[in-house]
């Protein structure tokens, strides 16, 4: 009976995915993955040593067991308090909303705006859930845009409303993109992925830059620690918005999948990685200030005490190493030798991803990198980040773009750029894949 129902719609770069993937070497003890959205870098052992005293704690004392935690209010509260001194800007209790995670944010932000009859304007490169969460919800992708704001209309028909999605810095280049020069939408979404891990201007200043003036009635922030902490699985984000429509859809999200039930780890993580970006900005000196303020914001709000000054003061330091590390393995894309070279205006602001282009053009882009996948190499080229063929030929033509994970060792990110360099050397297409770039 199964085999009747039809197969659920999907984002063009979910299939682009698959058929990469295919074939490709399955042996992940030899394999290397040069790509992959996750943050290597070891998670800080003293924020282990908080988390596991916390959840024992959330444990022993029933919060774990409570469908209608007590805490929401005060997590609030807390997070407008600390985040809003963070932005510079003034935000109220009843513009935060927990989530379980970045992505869970997505979907339900564009599943709502799919039923207000928005279209989407999408950056490119963009992070898959923003397309598939489009095909799932009905919400048509009306144009796509790059980095220096140049846009490619789809060609489909103009929704009612229009919402912007600007992804800050990008997913995918950890750059700041500049936005295409049209109309006000409708409704803009600024999602920010990572804070940790930047040259040049400080991502603090210009988060605070673009969110100066935004009519949150109009518009939601969508912040996450996961990614910076390297902690993808514990899965904790905040929403930020005063679009009461979307709050209500948002609780009866929550009320129907979870009967009310909070996620009080997740909402104090997120209010020590609010308070832990103000330090990690600040001068050494004002540390102790800003501890005492957050400590001070969260009991007045009646939650679990922050962890002491000592260990805001470790964390930052591992979070400096981290930085360093994506540092590091950014210059190496320069390096003599490398097969690699970084696009002007696609330089990382933050985070731990970069956008490079073959320094060598293969003639067959998506076969060779399927090639480099049998070979033990797997890479992540430009379809497995959004969009359409159509706009990948528009926006970027002739570009044979790699996403490069910063996070990796540096001797496991050298071996793979060995791995690249090799394999242009002889650049052998392989047999029964199309050459456009979008649908291998």
């Amino acid at each position: 009976m199964h085999d009747t129902i039809p197969a659920p719609a999907q984002a063009d770069c979910l299939t682009a995915f698959g058929a990469l993937r295919d074939g490709a070497d399955p042996d992940t003890e030899k394999t290397i993955e040069l790509g992959e959205g996750c943050n290597r870098f070891p998670p800080s052992p003293d924020l282990a040593r908080y988390l596991s005293a916390l959840l024992d704690r959330f444990i022993r004392d029933g919060t774990l067991s409570a469908y209608a935690g007590r805490s929401q209010a005060g997590a609030r509260a807390a997070m407008a308090e600390l985040l809003g001194s963070h932005l510079n800007m003034r935000l109220d209790p009843s513009d935060i909303f927990f989530t379980r995670g970045g992505t869970e944010a997505i979907s339900l932000t564009l599943a709502h705006l799919a039923e207000t009859g928005h279209g989407l304007i999408l950056p490119l490169p963009n992070y898959y859930a923003f397309d598939q969460c489009a095909v799932r919800w009905g919400a048509p992708v009306t144009g796509y845009y790059r980095h220096d704001g140049t846009l490619h209309p789809t060609g489909t028909s103009p929704a009612e409303r229009t919402c912007l999605v600007e992804v800050l810095p990008n997913g995918v280049t950890g750059a700041r993109h500049t936005l295409p020069d049209r109309a006000e939408p409708d409704f803009t979404i600024l999602d920010v992925p990572f804070q940790i891990g930047a040259e040049g201007p400080q991502p603090a200043a210009i988060l605070r830059d673009r969110t100066h003036g935004v009519d949150l009635s109009k518009a939601a922030l969508i912040l996450t620690a996961s990614k910076d902490l390297s902690l993808p699985g514990l899965r904790a984000a905040v929403v930020v918005t005063r679009n009461k429509a979307l709050l209500q859809h948002l609780a009866r999200d929550r009320f129907e999948r979870m009967a009310m039930s909070g996620d009080p780890v997740g909402e104090v993580v997120m209010l020590f990685y609010a308070s832990l970006l103000t330090v990690v900005e600040a001068p050494g000196e004002q540390t102790s200030k800003l501890v005492q303020i957050a400590q001070d914001s969260v009991h007045r709000a009646g939650l679990a005490a922050l962890p002491e000054e000592e260990t805001y003061r470790r964390v930052r330091d591992h979070l400096n190493d981290m930085a360093e590390r994506f540092r590091r393995n950014a210059h190496a894309l320069d390096g003599p030798g490398s097969p690699l070279r970084r696009i002007p205006g696609m330089e990382p602001a933050a985070g731990y991803s970069a956008f490079a282009e073959l320094s060598t053009p293969q003639e067959s882009f998506l076969p060779w990198v399927a090639q480099c996948g049998r070979a033990g190499l797997r890479l992540n080229p430009t379809v497995v980040h959004g969009g359409t063929s159509a706009a990948w030929d528009a926006l970027y033509p002739d570009g044979q773009l790699l996403r490069l994970n910063l996070s990796e060792t540096p001797v496991t990110f050298q071996q793979g750029l060995d791995m690249i360099r090799h394999h242009t050397r002889r650049p052998t297409p392989a047999p029964g894949l199309r050459k456009d770039r979008a649908s291998p």
